[in-house]
């Protein structure tokens, strides 16, 4: 039994003349954690809205926990009670103080449950100090918090989140993110979170999806993702990445010709390189040499842009003292390379 079922779910606002949401289905099994991933304006909230419930969908089922999820068409009360969304506004009661506004969502529970839970997620959410203020009184990051101890007080069974950590103090981000994701899924509950960041997406979920103009690019793991993206357009999506044509690959690394890996491949498949695929050696042990055309500080490493045979490529490593001019040789990870077999498109 698939714990969130959607087939062929659409959805067009009468302002558009494309579909925000287009024909999308996929699974999701309880306890899972997915990332919604994808530029502005490509349907990512819309979706959430429609498992919700708080949107009509204009074709297509969802179906939570074999039951099927309708809109407010149907609904004199939007929304599915076993799933709670939190939004981008927060939506705090501007009247009442925070412990009023947590509170709220746990009104149905005794009183002895209220406070037990209460406690938690003052303690989850980093709230200590702040339950009497009330939210104007607060910055933009602790209202996101209270937000989410809102979202996280009936331990929904399914939990949507629309950039949730997007405010949040930076010296908290880190560990309040790991640990909501980690108490909801030890609840045995799922989430599905919409996100620009891609190192959250990366570390934080089971699965990713990439959508664009309403469509699925991609579902798949987060190694996946990363390594053996769907096409230019993904890869770009979770950082930089060397794109190249096969015939020009291969006149940049001619002894790599008579490798059984190219063979059978058009000349014009392209190879998705990851840079740190690429590592500096001894002239002994390398593929190949080139000329280092620019070196960035990236914090934990360095990403050179190296000339090899009139090729560009980027290159990470955490070698120091490598200065612009300097010729380095190379070698690769062969095994590391992923074919793509669509033309190259634009990137973002």
């Amino acid at each position: 039994m698939n714990f969130l079922d959607l087939r062929k779910v659409s959805k067009k606002y009468p302002s558009q003349n494309e579909n925000a949401i287009d024909a999308i289905s996929f699974q999701l099994a309880k306890g899972e954690v997915m990332a919604v991933v994808g530029e502005n304006g490509s349907g990512k909230t819309t979706l959430l809205k429609l498992i919700y419930g708080i949107e009509d969908t204009d074709g297509g089922e969802i179906e939570f926990q074999n039951k099927k999820v309708t809109g407010p068409s149907y609904n004199l009360v939007p929304g599915h009670e076993q799933i709670k969304m939190l939004y981008q506004e927060f939506n705090l009661f501007p009247k009442h103080n925070i412990r009023e506004n947590i509170i709220y969502n746990l009104r149905h529970f005794e009183y002895s449950y209220q406070q037990k839970r209460l406690l938690e997620l003052i303690a989850l959410c980093r709230l200590e100090g702040l339950e009497n203020k009330y939210p104007a009184e607060l910055s933009g990051g602790q209202q996101q918090r209270v937000a989410l101890a809102k979202a996280l007080a009936e331990s929904p069974q399914l939990l949507l989140m629309d950039e949730p950590f997007s405010n949040l103090d930076l010296m908290l981000k880190d560990e309040i993110k790991k640990d909501v994701i980690r108490a909801v899924v030890k609840e045995g509950n799922s989430i599905i979170f919409v996100t620009h960041d891609i190192k959250d997406a990366l570390s934080l979920s089971n699965k990713i999806m990439v959508v664009k103009d309403g469509k699925i690019l991609q579902l798949d793991t987060p190694e996946n993702i990363y390594q053996k993206p769907a096409d230019a357009y993904v890869a770009y999506l979770f950082g930089n990445v060397n794109i190249i044509k096969i015939k020009d690959f291969l006149k940049a690394f001619p002894d790599l010709s008579g490798n059984k890996k190219f063979d059978n491949k058009s000349s014009d498949v392209n190879i998705c390189l990851r840079p740190e695929y690429l590592s500096i050696c001894k002239k002994e042990k390398s593929i190949c040499s080139g000329k280092v055309k620019n070196v960035a500080y990236l914090g934990d490493s360095f990403e050179l842009e190296v000339e090899v045979n009139k090729l560009l490529l980027r290159v990470n490593t955490r070698k120091k003292n490598i200065v612009k001019g300097d010729l380095i040789y190379l070698k690769l990870s062969l095994g590391k390379l992923h074919f793509l077999n669509l033309p190259l498109k634009g990137t973002i």
